[in-house]
């Protein structure tokens, strides 16, 4: 299993702890991962690829503190949560947005640990602008965007880098928008999140879920032509588009099994919503079987005299 491995996580964030407040998470993956090989499906933690719509690999991550499963097809995972939005089975609404917004003001929301909470010297601003990691931030952050919030709202505002963020990179951000707009990067992000008025963020970012569990507006920042590359960009395409139900949305949306959402600790019977994810995503997965033939159907169906 990869979610907790210290080499894994050395690889993808270096220094930085996980929190172990997202330890439960490793039940639900290590079913998950059962259940793709009894369905003869490869697994995936944390990386995203465009396979065809039969897809041979199922993506996991953590998103807001939730274990959130979707498939390597942009196609099906949009569809997911849509579907799940219009979800008309029966099942029941969990209040995911509370137990969301609550983790932020507990202060135990931060995937990672350790974060600084010096937090008298810093002013109180109206908006925070939330930014993605090194390696996101040239390439698929409008930097323009970025120029024009720091002209609009001067200094009541702040720009927060991630923990993945390099010094020379903090350096530039501050010759370019000002060093006194721009936070510490280990500073915990959800002190500033939970004071804002509003926030902008990216598609990147569990940033956006968590800012509208918590009612407030959140606008983007991305570089549009690469948004659909983004980790979280099924979810928080449709978040970002489904603000004015806000709660409403997340809660009926993320109760559904076929969200891919799974909440151990709010999940009464989370091993079975799994069982209903895969039941619903391996259906819609079929029923593309033939469309698209690749190199492992065309094996298949050679195999069979049907090729």
């Amino acid at each position: 299993m990869e979610m907790f491995n210290k080499k894994v996580l050395k690889e993808r964030i270096g220094s930085l702890k996980k929190n172990t407040n997202l330890r439960d998470l490793e039940d639900v993956e290590g079913y998950v991962i059962r259940k793709c090989k009894e369905l003869d499906i490869e697994h995936s933690y944390d990386v995203l690829a465009e396979e065809m719509p039969y897809f041979k690999t199922m993506g996991y991550t953590e998103h807001a503190g939730n274990f959130y499963l979707q498939p390597l097809n942009l196609k099906i995972r949009l569809e997911a949560i849509t579907d799940a939005w219009y979800d008309t089975d029966d099942y029941p609404i969990i209040d995911f947005a509370s137990h969301m917004s609550q983790r932020v003001k507990d202060k135990t929301a931060n995937k990672y640990q350790n974060r600084e909470d010096d937090f008298e010297r810093y002013r109180e601003v109206d908006h925070l602008v939330v930014l993605p990691g090194s390696n996101k931030l040239k390439g698929n952050t409008c930097l323009n965007k970025l120029r024009y919030l720091k002209n609009k709202y001067g200094d009541n505002l702040y720009f927060k880098p991630h923990p993945i963020t390099t010094h020379a990179i903090v350096g530039e951000l501050k010759d370019l928008l000002g060093a006194d707009c721009i936070l510490p990067r280990d500073i915990d992000l959800y002190h500033f999140l939970n004071k804002a008025k509003k926030v902008y963020s990216s598609h990147w970012s569990e940033s956006v879920i968590n800012s509208i569990a918590l009612g407030k507006p959140v606008e983007a920042i991305d570089v549009y032509n690469d948004i659909h590359q983004s980790s979280f960009y099924a979810l928080n395409t449709q978040a970002f588009a489904h603000q004015k139900q806000g709660k409403k949305w997340i809660n009926k949306t993320f109760s559904s099994p076929k969200s891919g959402v799974i909440n151990p600790y709010i999940d009464e019977n989370w091993k079975d919503k799994v069982d209903k994810y895969f039941d619903y995503i391996t259906e819609k997965r079929d029923y593309y079987k033939f469309w698209f033939i690749d190199q492992k159907l065309k094996k298949e169906l050679q195999k069979e005299g049907k090729l």
